[in-house]
């Protein structure tokens, strides 16, 4: 209870102050004290193995932007009706074949990852008609938990999902009505297939390539890229899922290789944007 107390405070402090002042204030924090969290190390060892043509102090540069990007993260998070209630704040590249895209195709997979402001992407979806069904991890304090998931319900009209071993099925039961689900899928997966990633295997799900490889579904991945003060673009490609007909196993397999390949080339573009901080490897 003291934890939710805690964070409530911080909650509403965020919520009152303009938008750009908490975030710049966030960002200054975040990255402050981000090189002294135990997970600064994971990060710049994963950094220097996927990275090595990098310097030394290219990586610390990105390290600390990667700090300075969950820190405005963490308080956009706080304003998130402003950006749905200011389309200048977030561009959608090719709205309009987007728009026909969404509207021509009965079904797809949506996926995305953990870069800029991943939370916002879904604002991209919405702006073309799209009433989303997502997935998200839990927090350990139902508490903050409960908060949290009220402040994201907005972006996900259809349904917001707690990772459950029953998410699965319920997303197959929303796919099946004509809802389009959206997954992040850049993060490892302890129980998925090992395809590579940086030049490195990496556990990755292969739900949403099971999905697509099954049905024949194209797989719309998207991504937003962060802007000076607060402002975003959503970028989006049409993947086709690989059906070569020997075996779904290895088509499956073959289409998770595909998706990472794609996260993998759009973390290279923005590497301070994507979240080092978590273990992506064994």
């Amino acid at each position: 209870m003291l934890e939710y107390a805690g964070f409530w405070l911080i909650a509403k402090l965020a919520s009152a102050l303009p938008l750009e002042l908490c975030v710049s204030a966030s960002a200054w924090c975040w990255r402050l004290l981000g090189r002294f969290s135990s997970r600064q190390r994971r990060a710049a060892t994963q950094l220097e193995q996927s990275l090595p043509e990098l310097s030394g102090d290219e990586r610390d540069a990105v390290l600390s932007q990667v700090w300075d990007n969950l820190g405005r993260n963490f308080a956009e998070g706080f304003h998130i009706r402003a950006f749905i209630d200011d389309p200048s704040r977030f561009v959608v590249a090719r709205e309009n074949a987007l728009r026909e895209f969404a509207q021509s195709t009965k079904t797809f997979v949506i996926v995305s990852l953990h870069s800029a402001n991943w939370e916002l992407t879904a604002l991209g979806l919405l702006r073309v008609g799209l009433r989303i069904a997502g997935i998200y991890r839990s927090i350990k304090n139902p508490w903050v938990d409960g908060y949290v998931t009220r402040l994201r319900q907005p972006l996900y009209p259809s349904a917001l999902l707690p990772k459950s071993p029953q998410t699965p099925r319920r997303f197959l039961k929303l796919m099946r009505k004509g809802v389009p689900v959206a997954m992040m899928c850049d993060l490892r997966e302890a129980r998925g297939v090992e395809v590579p990633f940086f030049g490195r295997p990496a556990p990755s799900t292969s739900f949403p390539a099971l999905l697509a490889v099954a049905d024949g579904l194209p797989i719309l991945i998207v991504r937003t890229l962060r802007e000076p003060r607060s402002h975003f673009r959503f970028e989006w490609k049409v993947l086709q899922p690989i059906r070569r007909g020997a075996s779904r196993e290895e088509d499956v397999t073959a289409t998770t290789a595909l998706i990472q390949s794609c996260f993998e080339e759009w973390v290279r573009e923005r590497p301070g944007e994507w979240m080092w901080v978590h273990r992506r490897w064994g």
